[in-house]
């Protein structure tokens, strides 16, 4: 990684390498001290997918099993059921 050191002007502003010359930036406060200036890789919103877009669908088997256990869902686990019981203890 290099470093170089630059100085600000009195209105705060820095003047960075001409490789960032119309560049978006992004600009991230790491500590009071320190800061990091990196370029934005800008993605147009028309080429971002949706979720949905992504998501595979469910086999006929899988769909068949998960509307199964939605109906008649299996027993609460020993330790699951501890588990809940200390959670709700913490909460109140």
């Amino acid at each position: 990684m290099h470093t170089e050191i630059r100085t600000t002007d009195a209105k705060a502003r820095l003047v960075l390498p001409k490789s960032f010359a119309n560049a978006t930036v992004i600009i991230e406060e790491l500590s009071d001290t320190e800061l990091r200036v990196r370029r934005a890789r800008v993605v147009a919103e028309d080429d971002l997918p949706f979720v949905e877009e992504l998501a595979s669908p469910l086999s006929d088997r899988d769909r068949d099993r998960f509307l199964d256990l939605l109906a008649s869902p299996a027993e609460m686990a020993p330790a699951l059921k501890k588990a809940a019981a200390r959670h709700k203890a913490r909460r109140g």
